[in-house]
């Protein structure tokens, strides 16, 4: 009687150098997506850190001076 997943031949192992290189291959591959994470987490922070956003006219670095200017006559 067969059973599923089971094989009938003899032997049949994984070919040592087919293994390795598969492992070297997975392991590129891991280093990759971990280098293109990190770039999209620094890319995250520096737009988080840039501050684009609206600023308030009155509270920001330009003193609110085309809006409220009390030199004005």
């Amino acid at each position: 009687m067969c059973l599923p997943g089971m094989s009938s031949g003899g032997g049949g192992g994984v070919d040592p150098a087919a293994q390795a290189e598969a492992d070297e291959k997975k392991r590129q591959n891991l280093e990759t997506r971990k280098e293109r994470r990190q770039d999209v987490l620094s890319q995250t922070i520096a737009a988080t850190q840039r501050g684009s956003g609206r600023r308030s006219l009155i509270t920001g670095p330009g003193g609110g001076m085309g809006y409220f200017n009390r030199y004005r006559t």
